[in-house]
């Protein structure tokens, strides 16, 4: 998506050329395509795609700079513009600063991994509006500008594979920061006080968090606390985030597909009143899950429902509860359906991506969703 944005935002204004590992298609774009990730001497700038790693690139001369699109956005915008990256919480604290200013007749937009992606926005910017942006580590981990506003929601051990380390990963989301200039501003959700609860859809204290970050960015461009929480309160959820699903068969399902660390898990965990089942587990990133294992111990959950390869992993502290290893959605599901009680409370949540078994989470969610209505009609199997 970022490479096509790009390839219309540049088009015309220099000869382009494409750099890929992959059988694309290059239909109705005027650019030379390469199918590799060697990039000759005599290129000045390369524009890298968020998700390719740095190190696949192979750059014949050192002076050749790796730039990305979200690095000409900043550089045009940014001293107009909400930064937002974090392990957990982006999405939906984007989301919500943007709703906030749009309601309060501010002109805004939403940009990046969530929101607008089309770089022709920026042909018909003005000096009023302002951009709420969120970006990933991959993102970050090029730019050479930072926002006005550089939001961190929090940071967790993620995308190791991609990055090498955690130190790494760390020092990519940083990069949002460091650029700023003295009069911009650095919010770090981890330390923002809650002083006040806010009346949200949304539920758990985590949300709770991502609101005071949202209050936080609107009130430096002139938005009340008491007009902005009147607009966190009309703020919807997010899909995939601890949406419930509805109830079937007596028994109430809760998506949360977007969990993919064991911290988000715990999160939803806690923000529920009850969870009797969970379905967890996914493909193994070699994140540790010793400190999970010890905090599922302590919680009520009766019935653990476990995919392949983490699952197993998740339980290592578990004594005389109910495990049930599953290979696919459609066990999962008729297990949970087997094992909840009428007026209990299912919840997919699984604390790992789930590439092994699943496109990604948009696909994992559809399958769950189908397999909840395709069973609830006959209720207890």
């Amino acid at each position: 998506m970022e490479g096509r944005a790009l390839y219309e935002y540049l088009k015309g204004s220099a000869e382009l050329h494409i750099f890929d590992e992959r059988q694309v298609s290059v239909e109705g774009i005027n650019a030379t395509l390469h199918q590799d990730l060697s990039i000759p001497s005599d290129f000045d700038v390369v524009y890298k795609s968020p998700g390719i790693p740095t190190h696949k690139l192979l750059l014949e001369s050192p002076h050749t700079h790796i730039s990305t699109l979200m690095d000409i956005v900043l550089e045009k915008v940014g001293e107009r513009a909400i930064g937002v990256t974090g392990t957990k919480g982006k999405s939906t604290v984007a989301s919500l600063i943007y709703h906030i200013l749009h309601e309060a007749g501010k002109n805004v937009e939403l940009f990046g991994n969530i929101g607008v992606a089309d770089m022709n926005i920026l042909k018909t910017d003005s000096s009023s509006r302002i951009y709420v942006i969120e970006l990933s580590s991959y993102q970050c981990e090029h730019i050479t500008h930072s926002p006005h506003i550089a939001v961190l929601t929090n940071l967790y051990e993620e995308h190791l594979s991609h990055h090498g380390s955690f130190e790494a990963y760390r020092d990519a989301k940083m990069n949002i920061t460091k650029f700023q200039k003295q009069d911009d501003v650095f919010i770090q959700g981890d330390e923002l006080p809650v002083a006040q609860p806010f009346e949200t859809k949304l539920l758990g204290a985590h949300n709770q968090k991502n609101c005071a970050i949202a209050l936080a960015a609107a009130e430096i461009f002139g938005v009340s606390e008491v007009e902005a929480r009147k607009h966190i309160a009309t703020f919807n959820p997010l899909p995939y985030r601890l949406e419930k699903v509805g109830e079937y068969g007596g028994i109430t399902f809760y998506d949360d597909s977007l969990a993919t660390i064991p911290q988000a898990t715990l999160a939803s965990i806690a923000a529920l009143p009850r969870v009797d089942t969970i379905i967890l587990g996914g493909e193994d990133r070699g994140i540790s899950f010793d400190a999970f294992a010890e905090a599922l111990a302590k919680t009520a959950i009766a019935t653990f429902i476990i995919f392949p390869d983490t699952g197993g992993k998740m339980l290592s502290e578990l004594k005389d509860r109910r495990t049930v290893p599953v290979s696919s959605m459609e066990e999962a599901v008729k297990a949970a359906y087997a094992h909840t009680p009428v007026g209990g409370t299912v919840l997919l949540s699984n604390a790992s991506p789930s590439f092994n078994l699943f496109k990604d989470y948009k696909d994992k969610s559809a399958q769950y969703r189908k397999w909840i209505q395709s069973f609830g009609s006959t209720a207890k199997l």
